[in-house]
This record gives structure tokens, C-alpha cells and sequence, in this order.
């Protein structure tokens, strides 16, 4: 089967690219496919601007540039990406093939690999009329590169730790910042809040909320409400970005017949293997004693559940990876 895959990888977060990556290095057809219309999961659609420092060679570095780096390493191995599809079901075709169905089609493969994290994540939208209206032509739930928002006039809306961290971010490129915020209090980390509160070009604006979002072809302007005084006014505006969070859900996936520990699947730690011969799992979506959830013990994972599969897929290999400094890497990779 010349389209069939050595490994099907679904979610295409940081756990699952490092999986295409190091896979790829030992020799396996990868196939990564995932549900956004990008790659980097939360690193990218969540929190790209802000900074992670637990991860090994890095004294801090942006997500979104993580999430860069690690997109860059796994293309170099030229992996099939597929992005844009929501994995809905597995179907055994015989002992040595998967088909797994999306909603837009099928992929064959001989082994599956789950790294999907807490799952697709769908926005909360805006409440507010004429969000529907504007999405993508100046409503955004997905942050942009901060660029697009160079000398505009940008609201956020939210006050948990998203809102306060974009609105920290957009303040280096943006003309004006506007929070808006239903209540008072924020949720966020209130070291967040007091920086927030010394930016010069940001307006905290409590408790507002959005009544009405309002423009031509693009947006231009919202109506808000000072709920503490039902007073109403109108705010000039070039882009509003959400930053109401995010709620996770693992959708078909969670009726898939694995050993589900609430809605974290059940492995084998030593090798990854769900309760399903064949289907593996690695990152936020797993389960066993003493689990962590940290992007660097996905990482982890990942190398038993590559040495595994690499020895399922030519039992006479070792169960061991060999280390890549004694790899030819002058030649094309052969998986046995």
C-alpha cells in the first residue's frame, strides 16, 4: 500500500511534531494530521507571546518561536501534513492496517499515535451582536502575528490570563490597547494585572461589557456598556481580539474503545501502548502512575512510544533507539 503510512499521528501540538520528527529520523513514513488550521496547538492558537522556561535549551523563549522551531525541524523530514480535519473514528482493515476516518476522508497506517493534548479546543465566543459578522475581518479568536496590529486601535475583550497576556503583547505594536472586562476582578496572575496597569498606551476598561460590534466591510467601532452606571458609548476600534478562553473537548475520540482514565487514555508507561494493539498515545492526553504533565515529559514520551512502535512495525530491531550521533544521516533512514 504505497499511501499507507508507518505512523499516523493525530494532533499536530509540539508532542506530536517532535513525534514526527524523531519517527521520521528512524526510518518511518509519518502522517501527521490535526484538527486546526495550523500547526503548534496551544503554543500557537492560545498563548503565542508568552514565554516558556521549562523546557531543556532554553533559558525562555517565546511559544510561538518554540513552536517555529519545532515546525521547522519536522518538515525537514518532509512528513504528509494534514490539517483542517477532525479524526473521527478508527477502523482495523486487517492486522497490520488502520484506516482512520476524519470528517473529509480516510487515512491508511499501521500504527496510530495520539497526541492531541486536552483535545481540540473550541473558542468561547464573543456575546455580543455582529461577532459572527466580523470574524476574520477584525474578530479574532486565534491570535495573528502581532505585526497585523502595528499603530491600530485594538479592544480585548476577557480577564482571565489569554486576555492580559495579548493585551500585554499587543501594547509593544498597537497605537492603543483597550482591555475590556465584564467584573472588576481579574483572574489572571495579578503580576500580570499590576504590569498591565503601568503600559501607558493600554486602557483597563471595568466592568464593560460588549454590546454591539458595528462597522462596514471591516470592523470600525462597539458599542459598550458601563454596567455599574448603564451607561453606553461608542469606542473606535480597528481589530477586537477574544480572550475568553478556550473549551477543550476530545469529541469522537472519547467514544473510541480505549481505557479512558476520565478523559485521559490509559498506556503502558514503558512503551505507550494504549489498551488498543498498535495505538499509542504520548503528552496531556495520557494516564499512568506518576504521570507529569509538562511539554518535556512529552517529549519523553515520545521516545518509548517511537522505540516501540519502530519495533513493532520490524520486530528485529532492538527496543532501543540508537543514539543519532552514530546514525548516517548521509543516507535516507530505513526502518530495518
Amino acid at each position: 500500500m504505497t499511501n499507507r503510512a508507518d505512523v499516523l499521528i493525530v494532533g499536530g501540538g509540539p508532542v506530536g511534531l517532535f513525534g514526527a520528527a524523531l519517527a521520521s529520523l528512524h526510518g518511518m513514513r509519518v502522517k501527521i494530521v490535526e484538527a486546526l488550521p495550523r500547526l503548534g496547538g496551544q503554543l500557537t492558537a492560545v498563548y503565542p507571546e508568552k514565554k516558556i522556561y521549562d523546557v531543556a535549551g532554553f533559558r525562555g523563549v517565546r511559544a510561538q518561536d518554540f513552536a517555529e522551531t519545532l515546525i521547522a525541524q519536522a518538515l525537514d523530514y518532509e512528513p504528509e501534513i494534514v490539517t483542517n480535519e477532525m479524526v473521527e473514528r478508527v477502523e482495523q482493515e486487517d492486522e497490520d492496517t488502520f484506516s482512520v476516518v476524519t470528517n473529509r476522508g480516510r487515512h491508511l497506517t499501521r500504527t496510530v499515535l495520539l497526541t492531541v493534548g486536552i483535545g481540540s479546543f473550541s473558542p468561547r465566543p464573543i456575546p455580543a451582536a455582529g461577532a459572527d459578522r466580523f470574524l476574520d475581518r477584525g474578530v479574532y479568536y486565534f491570535m495573528p502575528f502581532l505585526d497585523r496590529f502595528r499603530g491600530r486601535r485594538v479592544a480585548v475583550v476577557g480577564g482571565g490570563d489569554s486576555a492580559v497576556d495579548w493585551a500585554i503583547a499587543l501594547s509593544q505594536v498597537a497605537g492603543r490597547v483597550y482591555l475590556i472586562h465584564r467584573r472588576k476582578e481579574f483572574r489572571a496572575q495579578s503580576h500580570s494585572v499590576q504590569q498591565l496597569h503601568r503600559l501607558a498606551n493600554v486602557e483597563v476598561m471595568v466592568p464593560v461589557e460588549v454590546r454591539r460590534i458595528e462597522g462596514d466591510e471591516w470592523i470600525r467601532q462597539l458599542s459598550i456598556e458601563w454596567t455599574e452606571y448603564e451607561r453606553h458609548e461608542t469606542l473606535s476600534i480597528d481589530a477586537l481580539v477574544s480572550g475568553l478562553g478556550f473549551v477543550p473537548k476530545l469529541g469522537p475520540l472519547k467514544s473510541w474503545p480505549l481505557e479512558w482514565d476520565g478523559v485521559r487514555i490509559r498506556v503502558q508507561p514503558n512503551t505507550m501502548e494504549t489498551s488498543i494493539p498498535r495505538i499509542f498515545a504520548a503528552g496531556d492526553v495520557v494516564s499512568y502512575p506518576g504521570k507529569v504533565f509538562l511539554i518535556v515529559a512529552g517529549f519523553g514520551e515520545i521516545g518509548i512510544a517511537v522505540a516501540r512502535i519502530r519495533q513493532v512495525l520490524n520486530p528485529k530491531l532492538s527496543s532501543h533507539l540508537p543514539h543519532s550521533s552514530n546514525m548516517d544521516l548521509t543516507k535516507p533512514p530505513v526502518l530495518g
